[in-house]
């Protein structure tokens, strides 16, 4: 029933094909009638002419029978086509909706098999076994009303079996459903391990764990296969005792309607139009036990599809938006936010009564020692996560209150590993803002001090970068997030730690466009390199979850607490006067 909504829009054609359907399985419920007079009139009325005429019209209905199982087969094929692929739409993009915590607790590989092998399985009934099913269907309860027109003892013969096939479905059902969702469950597992490795191949590669990870991904697969291997097994208990039970049934029939021909009760025609029926039946009987084991796959794999379309977001858009003032001030408020993410215990927080206030195109530094808050703290201005306590406020708008589209496009961040996709550089760039003219696009580039190598890669803008960017430098990949920054033109800049392992030359260039790129704007840095931070009008030490200095530069080394300590730990020469030379990070 869940799937029917992402049906109905192509009922049109279903009704088409239903037709179709109905007509072919008629005209096939009329070959033994055609057989028994075929045979009649060879055998007992010597009727030639009759027989010609006969055999022509079973080529006629042949030839109709297969133009409307062509029409019912296309129709069916593009309805199921066409509802998958709106079902990968879907789902595609109510995994975009998820927030980062969602795929935190997900591995990448697992989603992906969702996408393909799981909606692959509902593929397959949409567009060939829902129409085997209708078939035999209608074949069965066509069959039985013709057997119990012609001969009801034979009938009661011919449907003894039907009982215990039924039973045997379900029961073998009810097994194969819990099995396939097991198989699901271990490939996916193995297409996460894969995945893991692919995006890991250099660390794969040079710590030589190659041998490792052929063995991890043997594993899952040899377990896939141990499942499958069970699966099968059931299978075919079931279809064995599925093809025994039907033979035993149409041997007795053939039986006892031959005793009928010998006692002159029946023709020779009506026994083999009967026989022909009977096998319809057994036959019928057989496919709709299979498409019951191929529906409990199906359901299994809708299970897991549709546990992902019925998930709820945990960060969505309000009910009633707040429309966020145009231009963005870029005033930021953090009033007594706390955070801890889900699964943590009662009483861990990440981050505990944080209270900030920044002035629109303040430039604010988070520092401290690792673990201790600083980006999550920003992740939460653009809402990756909610708090927990508290709340943030942009130009005095709980961000909670806004739709996500205008507070993302409000607050643009430039993260330490950039992030670029296997397109080119134009498109990377564009990603910020794709309709802007490639004149915008450059003019960012040449802030960013990414134009002049870029245009000596060979294809200049139109190169493709590879997958993250790997046929680039991580200099450079850098410049290209922050010229993406630069053409998003945000009110709210986010730098997490964006100048960090990063060469000297590098740096430099990406400091001189980061003076640009802040100019005008409200800055939250998380801060690693000394250029950075003093860069900063103020700077935020926070350890523990807690902000627990506040001040200059000056002010914070003369006080002597965390931040001196990390400030002099990094340093050989704490003179003021010989700070303005040092490059090294901070902490």
């Amino acid at each position: 029933m869940r799937l029917w909504p992402r049906v109905r829009p192509y009922r049109r054609g279903l009704v088409l094909a239903g037709v179709a359907l109905v007509l072919s399985s008629a005209l096939g419920l009329a070959f033994p009638q055609v057989v028994r007079v075929l045979l009649d009139a060879a055998f007992e009325q010597g009727d030639r002419a009759l027989l010609d005429r006969i055999a022509l019209g079973l080529v006629a209905l042949f030839t109709v029978q297969a133009f409307l199982n062509y029409v019912q087969a296309y129709l069916l094929a593009a309805t199921g086509e066409r509802a998958v692929a709106g079902l990968r739409r879907e789902l595609f993009a109510r995994l975009l909706e998820m927030p980062p915590g969602f795929f935190a607790e997900r591995r990448t590989g697992e989603l992906t098999s969702r996408l393909t092998t799981d909606i692959g399985l509902l593929q397959g009934v949409l567009s060939h076994q829902i129409a085997e099913f209708s078939r035999q269907i209608l074949t069965l309860v066509g069959g039985v009303v013709l057997l119990t027109w012609m001969q009801p003892r034979l009938t009661l013969t011919a449907l003894a079996v039907a009982p215990l096939v039924v039973l045997s479905a379900a029961a073998f059902g009810r097994r194969l459903r819990r099995i396939t969702v097991g198989v699901q469950d271990r490939v996916a597992e193995a297409t996460a391990v894969a995945e893991e490795a692919f995006s890991q191949i250099r660390t794969v590669q040079s710590f030589v764990q190659e041998p490792a990870e052929r063995r991890r991904y043997g594993e899952r697969i040899a377990s896939s296969v141990d499942a499958a291997l069970r699966r099968a097994h059931v299978r075919g208990v079931f279809f064995g005792v599925l093809t025994f039970t039907s033979f035993c049934g149409i041997a007795f029939v053939l039986w006892q309607g031959g005793r009928l021909v010998l006692e002159g009760d029946l023709t020779a025609g009506a026994l083999v139009s009967f026989l022909l029926y009977t096998i319809y039946i057994a036959a019928a009987i057989g496919a709709l036990a299979s498409f019951f084991s191929a529906y409990q796959e199906a359901v299994g794999a809708a299970e897991r599809v549709f546990e992902i379309l019925e998930t709820d977001p945990t960060v969505s858009d309000p009910a009633v938006p707040v429309a966020l003032s145009q231009p963005v001030q870029g005033r930021v408020t953090f009033e007594d936010v706390s955070f801890r993410y889900r699964g943590d215990e009662e009483g861990s927080w990440t981050l505990r009564g944080i209270r900030l206030d920044i002035a629109p195109g303040e430039v604010v530094a988070i520092v401290g020692p690792s673990g201790g808050g600083k980006t999550t703290l920003a992740s939460l201005l653009p809402r990756f996560w909610d708090v927990t306590e508290g709340r943030i406020l942009l130009d005095g708008i709980d961000v909670r209150e806004l739709r996500l589209a205008d507070l993302r496009r409000a607050v643009g961040i430039v993260p330490q590993e950039p992030a670029l996709f296997s397109g080119t550089v134009a498109e990377n760039i564009a990603y910020a803002r794709p309709e802007a003219p490639r004149s915008q696009l450059e003019a960012a580039a040449r802030a960013a001090h990414a134009d002049e190598f870029v245009r000596q890669l060979p294809e200049g803008y139109d190169t493709v970068v590879g997958e993250r960017g790997v046929k680039l430098s991580g200099g450079q990949r850098q410049r290209i997030a922050i010229a993406r920054a630069v053409l998003k033109d945000p009110a709210v800049l986010v730098l997490d730690e964006a100048t960090s392992s990063l060469d000297t030359e590098s740096e430099q260039l990406i400091e001189d466009a980061l003076e640009k790129l802040l100019i005008g704007r409200t800055t939250l840095i998380i801060a690693h390199r000394l250029s950075t931070v003093r860069r900063a009008d103020r700077l935020l030490v926070i350890d523990r979850g807690c902000i627990v200095e506040e001040g200059t530069h000056a002010e914070l080394v003369a006080r002597g607490g965390i931040y001196s300590r990390l400030y002099l730990r990094q340093f050989r020469d704490p003179d003021p006067a010989t700070e303005r030379e040092e490059t090294a990070p901070a902490y």
